[in-house]
């Protein structure tokens, strides 16, 4: 039944996955079944069956009318025609980029996370503050270079948001595979990175009261906090660039151009001019650091918690400002 499954989803891959065409699928899911059966009960061997039921139920076109999506077949298939196929070869390279991009933001967010510790180490080693604010400073400007570079690096597959493009089947087959083989490695990167963020509080706990690496444990807090948070970027951005490569069939273009999800499906919400989005990306992980930085340089932890609700005023205020740029994935 494993390869019926798969040929059915191979046969529904391209079409808008609405309640209506989800329903159809089971409908003939069900079909196959009920056929699989009555051929094994007959004494057909497994590929015996599985070849006539693809035989028999394989045309979806022919199919399409008793499955109630006829229209959306037909429409479908004209949108299919005029769309940009993508070929595994332009598919990996987009993977590709999308991993090293990956990685260029969660370096970005790590250094951002850890501004704190150039003041945290001029403090402890009692060096100048003017040299721990030259680091902190530092720190910031390397990590929105990162971002800068991460954007870069991706402006060059854009058309893939811009243009209506869809996976060529044997693509399509190659990257739904991937994104199976990568379900285990995404699950252990992105759960070494909570629990790195979870234990960040363990060095200031077990160097309490320990001189000099009491001082020094909330570098380690932010070291912890920024690799986990390296961690759980890379590996969402690996896995959200697998769905946004297999939900390419998902997506029309309206006559100005912008991307829009097809009928029953939502997505994020993006931006179509890089610099706004740019702004937006880096938005949580700035507020982040502001927090950080306000709270270690005045001591007042039970009052900086005002800059949270604060942010997220600013940000709902931000999102109606840009609501003309906004466009869903």
């Amino acid at each position: 039944m494993e390869t019926i499954k798969n040929y059915l989803d191979a046969m529904f891959r391209n079409l808008p996955q609405t309640e209506k065409v989800l329903r159809a699928k089971s409908e003939l899911f069900q079909m196959m079944e009920d056929k699989y059966t009555e051929l094994i009960r007959e004494g057909k061997t497994e590929n015996e069956a599985v070849g006539t039921i693809i035989s028999e139920f394989g045309n979806l076109e022919d199919l399409s009318a008793d499955l109630g999506i006829a229209d959306v077949f037909k429409t479908t298939k004209e949108e299919n025609i005029n769309r940009r196929k993508i070929g595994f070869e332009e598919a990996a390279k987009y993977l590709e980029a999308s991993k090293k991009a990956g990685i260029l933001t969660g370096l970005g967010t790590l250094f951002c996370i850890c501004c704190v510790i150039p003041p945290i180490l001029a403090d402890v080693f009692n060096k100048a503050d003017s040299l721990g604010a030259t680091g902190l400073f530092a720190f910031i400007g390397i990590g929105v270079v990162l971002f800068i570079l991460s954007g870069i690096i991706m402006e060059d597959f854009k058309y893939l948001k811009n243009e209506n493009c869809i996976l060529d089947s044997v693509a399509a087959d190659l990257i739904t595979k991937q994104k199976h083989d990568y379900t285990s490695s995404y699950s252990v990167t992105l759960s070494i990175g909570i629990l790195l963020c979870v234990l960040c509080c363990i060095p200031p706990i077990i160097f309490d009261n320990k001189g000099i690496l009491e001082e020094l444990s909330p570098v380690l807090l932010f070291v912890f906090i920024g690799v986990g948070v390296l961690l759980i970027t890379l590996s969402n951005t690996i896995k959200t660039s697998y769905e946004s490569l297999l939900n390419l069939g998902n997506k029309t273009l309206n006559k100005n151009g912008t991307s829009t999800p097809s009928a029953g499906k939502k997505g994020n919400t993006e931006y179509k001019n890089p610099t706004i989005q740019f702004i937006m990306d880096i938005f949580w992980p700035t507020v982040a650091c502001i927090y950080l930085c306000v709270s270690f340089i005045t001591g007042s932890w039970g009052v900086t918690w005002i800059i949270w609700p604060i942010a997220a005023c600013l940000l709902a205020i931000l999102r109606a400002a840009f609501k003309d740029e906004a466009v869903q994935k």
